[in-house]
């Protein structure tokens, strides 16, 4: 008769309402428990891991001390499975690992010490940028993926993060060539030699709406100049739609480019430069479409006079239409009049 789910858990509930309970020193009953059980004449023993209703073990005994005897052997080895695995675990959350070869130490950074090392590089070169730094291993490999939004380059980024590649691929040969790090001396005068955990490292830059993937390179830690902007675009759509026209140009402290590309790369453009705060006029002719931005941001809106403002003035101006005011108050009376107009 195959036995079911249901029967297993009433068997654990059996024996943990109706059996003695064995402990060994030192193994948590989260990890393993063990029961003996004595009915008549006879004497049962059963060992269940962590929650399991399954029993690892369920048999029968000839008396009392070889059915406990049996659970603690269970317990024992089940503790110490235990702990290899704690230490395990603890080992590979270690950034590095060291070993010695002569005089010199060797020290291998795991892929997650390496992205630790990335984190804080980025954080002295780029203080002002947030960097979000992760790691991750596969079948025969393991990469750091880099992301933030705006701030440096591509290339400047690429700078700093170059030094913990573990190797580069090699496209001719199809394999990895994994680089020897060169020997360093600490304050001690310890010879070590350093390798990282890094095959694959990658980079992912977003942009907020006040900019856009066309201004890829040019370095957004601070704003950019009209001028800049409107360079750096032309520069990317000639190398993104290279077989469309644009041409850019500046006059009067207005910059204007036109393109006949499909695309819709000047209207985010356009975009972009209104997020920013610039006046932009966009224009069609033919097949060519023309985006102009003034090189001085819009001035912020005045706020117009609420329902209270009137009211109150309005009472203001009944008082200074009195015939005994003077000039002076009649002159602040036209005054009144044009702005709430």
């Amino acid at each position: 008769m195959k036995t079911t789910g249901q029967d297993l858990a009433q068997l654990r509930k059996h024996f943990t309402e109706n059996a003695r309970q064995v402990r060994v020193e030192g193994v948590a009953d989260t990890v393993i428990v063990g029961y003996v059980r004595h009915y008549g004449s006879q004497f049962s023993y059963a060992v269940f891991f962590g929650k399991q209703a399954k029993p690892a073990k369920h048999f029968s005994a000839k008396d009392e001390d070889q059915a406990e005897q049996r659970v603690i052997e269970a317990l024992t080895q089940a503790g110490k499975v235990a702990a290899l695995k704690a230490q395990d675990r603890q080992k590979g959350r270690a950034p590095f690992h060291d070993r010695q070869e002569g005089d010199v130490t060797c020290r291998s950074y795991t892929v997650a010490g390496t992205a630790q090392l990335i984190r804080e590089a980025l954080k002295v070169a780029f203080p002002e940028v947030k960097f979000s730094v992760t790691s991750d291993s596969f079948a025969n490999g393991t990469s750091v993926r880099i992301a933030y939004t705006d701030g440096p380059t591509r290339k400047q980024v690429e700078q700093v993060y170059a030094a913990f590649e573990s190797g580069q691929y090699n496209s001719q040969e199809e394999i990895y060539e994994y680089r020897r790090e060169p020997m360093t001396i600490d304050n001690s005068g310890q010879l070590f030699r350093m390798s990282y955990g890094a095959k694959y490292i990658s980079e992912s830059r977003s942009y907020s709406p006040a900019y856009g993937f066309f201004l890829n390179l040019l370095d957004l830690r601070q704003a950019p100049t009209l001028a800049e902007q409107f360079a750096a675009f032309e520069n990317w759509h000639s190398a993104q739609r290279y077989g469309m026209q644009t041409s850019w140009g500046e006059h009067a402290g207005t910059c204007t480019v036109s393109s006949n590309s499909s695309h819709g790369d000047l209207e985010r453009f356009a975009e972009a430069l209104t997020v920013q705060g610039y006046a932009v006029r966009l224009t069609e002719l033919g097949d060519e479409l023309t985006l102009s931005a003034s090189s001085s941001p819009q001035p912020a809106p005045v706020s117009e006079p609420d329902e209270t403002d009137r009211e109150y003035y309005a009472t203001e101006m009944q008082w200074l239409a009195n015939p005994g005011q003077d000039s002076t108050d009649r002159e602040f009376e036209a005054a009144e009049r044009s702005w709430l107009a």
